[in-house]
């Protein structure tokens, strides 16, 4: 399979405090990466220096094929530039931007940035739409949707600007606990179609169930990573154990 995502030796400080210490794994085309952990372990920091929208301090990405940043060095602006078009982040707080309609919401980044007509954005918006069941939303502006319904249509945005890999920051953790299953229904729907992912999720039980692989972190490192049944339901580092004896329903 081709690797879509290559991490090597990543490392990332806030002034002098390291988040992420030294880690390297592969995403591979169709592979679904889900990466576990506490709270302030890196993993929500990992996904944002894949999408630049954190510097790395020093370590190696490259996305596609095409070097990103090289032993803390990053390449030239364009071919950073284009490298943004490879992945596509779906953040946990929507991020949609509340003055403009739905419709409009998932046109803007394609005709601003992959220089579509409106009318193709158009076909576009309104097909991944009707797929996460919103074409009838098109008019409406995102504080008059759901939660789980703004999360769709940050979905299908991000689906629009057709990126090779998905990255998911805690979709469903601005969400009330019933809405949960619809975001959770729709990326399982994209796992079936061997979308490349990865997801940063605290739903043990869905990691399990959608993921290729699995990362454990904690304090910044790789704890424990492997098949979804070996990590998750028989992990071997004591820390990994402690972490999942709280979740029950796994």
């Amino acid at each position: 399979m081709d690797k879509i995502v290559t991490i090597n030796n990543l490392v990332k400080n806030f002034g002098d405090l390291q988040i992420i210490k030294g880690i390297s794994f592969d995403v591979h085309k169709g592979e679904v990466l889900s990466i576990i952990g506490p709270s302030g372990s890196g993993k929500s920091t990992i996904l944002r220096c894949i999408s630049q929208l954190e510097t790395v301090t020093n370590g190696t990405i490259e996305i596609c094929g095409k070097t990103l940043v090289k032993d803390g060095k990053y390449s030239d602006k364009k071919t950073c530039s284009d490298i943004t078009l490879y992945s596509g982040l779906v953040f946990q707080n929507f991020n949609l931007f509340p003055h403009y309609s739905v419709l409009k919401n998932v046109m803007d980044p394609q005709i601003h940035v992959l220089k579509k007509s409106k009318e193709d954005a158009l076909e576009t918006a309104m097909s991944l739409l009707k797929r996460m069941g919103l074409d009838q939303k098109a008019k409406n502006y995102p504080c008059e949707l759901s939660g789980g319904q703004q999360q769709r249509v940050s979905i299908a945005r991000a689906l629009a600007l057709k990126p090779e890999v998905l990255l998911f920051d805690e979709p469903t953790s601005a969400l009330d606990p019933e809405l949960t299953g619809e975001i959770l229904a729709v990326i399982k729907e994209l796992a079936s179609e061997k979308m490349t992912m990865v997801v940063v999720t605290h739903e043990m039980a869905f990691a399990r169930d959608i993921s290729s692989k699995i990362i454990f972190m904690d304090g910044g490192v790789i704890v424990e990573q492997g098949k979804p049944d070996d990590v998750i339901n028989n992990p071997q580092a004591e820390r990994t154990k402690l972490f999942l004896s709280r979740f029950s329903n796994t």
